[in-house]
């Protein structure tokens, strides 16, 4: 084998080592497992990147007789050829990942998208709003550049669904949901990035909001959270759901204080409610971390059928129980997405194929909020946002 072909090789097989780590992060943080144990396994994900590189140049191309010394494969040990094997093998789903990030369509029930972005930061006029929009924990990630951690993503989309009952006048209804998700108050972003999106989703002025769950990472700044749950149920009737983040926390309590301030807790439950002439079936899911998916009643008189959920991994039960749409977080665009190859991380275990945005799943439509923060202050290509869906039931 020549130096080039050999070079490329161990290239190829440090990338499929990466996708193999990345695949195992991935679905261990779509579990409901411990902090401690999610954090261990991140660890070994660094260390497996880090070490690997060197280690496979090393053993595998360098060592007599190596692939960068005119060697071949078959020349290598056993256990060498096993590993590189093994590495290689993990380009089979890093490049269906890729290729379907890039094949990915827009379903057809979404009529039309358009969006505002904001970069709150820079529009600070002192330094002492700059320190504010900041926080007061700012972590090295957040000072990369091109980072969008602290900019903010207005969306407006139109979806059709099929109402379910046939409606005497034959016109098409038309029902305003400002979706939000995963604000992880934690000190990064600081608390006027959040007053501003606040004001962004009150401007909306829906006919509900809905925030599908990981409110907090530090249980102190739940008073951030309060004030702007407050102002929101001053505009509109709000629904609520909890996520993983929350779970690691006191929970019940956080979900005591929504309630508190005017929210509607619908985790682990459903409700039947109308807005304007529509019949809405609205029910909630924290699986698998908090409790079990709710039980659903069959189709009766509602027109339209929308499940939360904080993460999209309850895609299957949302369409056994024949819901028209779900609403998630959890994944936040993957956070980094990266040219031509698109997004590595979503904590789901569906990889990344429900990073971020609109998507259909058999019937069902679903729409992943990238959310506002998350514990990691590091976005690209993933600007925080907030999303108004202007759903026509016909």
């Amino acid at each position: 084998m020549n130096l080039y072909a050999g070079i490329a090789l161990l290239l190829l097989a440090c990338v499929g080592n990466a996708a193999w780590w990345a695949i195992l992060v991935n679905r261990t943080h779509s579990l409901p497992f411990q902090q401690v144990v999610l954090e261990s396994v991140r660890k070994l994900h660094d260390v497996g990147i880090i070490v690997f590189p060197p280690f496979i140049f090393w053993m595998a191309g360098c060592e007599q007789p190596g692939l960068l010394h005119g060697g071949s494969v078959a020349e290598l040990s056993g256990m060498i050829q096993s590993i590189l094997g093994f590495a290689l093998c993990g380009l089979v789903p890093f490049t269906w990942s890729v290729g379907r990030w890039h094949i990915r369509q827009h379903p057809q029930q979404l009529l039309e998208t358009t969006s505002q972005h904001f970069d709150v930061l820079g529009n600070c006029q002192t330094d002492s709003e700059e320190q504010l929009v900041r926080g007061n924990r700012v972590p090295l990630l957040a000072r990369f550049p091109m980072n969008e951690v602290y900019c903010l993503e207005v969306t407006r989309k139109r979806l059709r669904l099929t109402g379910r009952q046939s409606h005497k006048s034959g016109h098409t209804r038309t029902i305003r949901v400002a979706h939000f998700s995963d604000t992880h108050f934690a000190g990064c972003p600081g608390k006027r990035f959040f007053d501003f999106a606040t004001d962004r989703l009150c401007e909306l002025q829906p006919d509900l909001f809905v925030f599908t769950g990981d409110l907090i990472d530090d249980e102190t700044l739940f008073p951030w959270a309060s004030e702007m749950f407050t102002r929101l149920s001053d505009v509109a009737t709000c629904y609520s759901i909890l996520g993983n983040h929350d779970w690691r926390l006191d929970y019940s309590g956080i979900r005591q204080g929504i309630v508190d301030v005017g929210w509607i807790d619908v985790g682990q439950r459903q409700l039947t409610t109308r807005v304007d002439d529509v019949t809405m079936l609205l029910a909630g899911t924290e699986a698998p971390w908090i409790g079990r998916n709710p039980e659903v009643p069959n189709p009766m008189n509602e027109d339209i059928r929308i499940l939360l959920s904080h993460s999209p991994d309850q895609r299957n039960f949302a369409v056994e129980q024949q819901f028209d749409l779900m609403l998630c977080g959890h994944n936040h665009g993957g956070q980094v997405v990266l040219p031509v190859i698109g997004p590595v991380y979503a904590p789901s275990k569906y990889g990344v194929k429900y990073a971020g945005g609109t998507y259909r799943h058999q019937q069902m439509l679903i729409h992943v909020s990238r959310g506002l923060a998350a514990k990691e202050a590091l976005r690209w290509n993933a600007c925080p946002e907030v999303t108004l869906l202007e759903i026509e039931v016909s």
